[in-house]
């Protein structure tokens, strides 16, 4: 819960819950997440080219986190998963 533009420091868990003065609340969701990485074309060692898709699958630990320190979690965990998928295979 966001108060005044700043982040509360007692976020509220589930259930109700009471606020002072104009708030924001930003709903995070602390279910596993399941994200599609798109197709890559990647050229291993041996100079073999392989397209190698993926899933990745994530869980929110600290939701205040997630909100205050990047800017939108989902696109950043894509582009994570995007850019070490060709470190996985091996390639160079």
């Amino acid at each position: 819960m966001f108060r005044l533009g700043r982040l509360a420091p007692d976020a509220a868990g589930p259930g109700l819950s009471g606020s002072y003065g104009p708030s924001t609340n930003v709903r995070v969701s602390l279910r596993t997440i399941t994200l599609e990485v798109p197709p890559q074309d990647i050229i291993s060692r041996d100079n073999v080219s392989v397209k190698v898709n993926a899933i990745v699958y994530f869980r929110v630990m600290n939701a205040p986190r997630a909100i205050t320190e990047v800017e939108n979690y989902l696109y950043a965990t894509s582009q994570l998963a995007q850019t070490t998928l060709p470190v996985c295979f091996g390639s160079s």
